[in-house]
């Protein structure tokens, strides 16, 4: 079980609206491995193995990104 799955239990509140931890780090990750994948890197000591290992993904950082934009499919929908 990834630290991904057991953060979507825990409730999170967002500017007064709850989410959980998993789909706030979700939506962050997305944006900073889109960054990544065009040659940026999102901010000193990020590190695309932190994002893998979390969510249980792998692959270069564009397959990454796919999959983790599947995710946010999946939560949302």
């Amino acid at each position: 079980m990834t630290q991904y799955q057991l953060d979507l239990q825990r409730p999170l509140s967002i500017n007064g609206a709850q989410s959980s931890r998993a789909f706030y780090n979700l939506v962050i990750s997305i944006r900073d491995v889109s960054l990544f994948s065009k040659g940026i890197k999102p901010y000193r000591g990020w590190r695309i193995t932190d994002v893998k290992n979390y969510f249980g993904v792998k692959g270069n950082p564009t397959k990454v990104l796919i999959q983790l934009q599947a995710l946010r499919e999946d939560l949302v929908s």
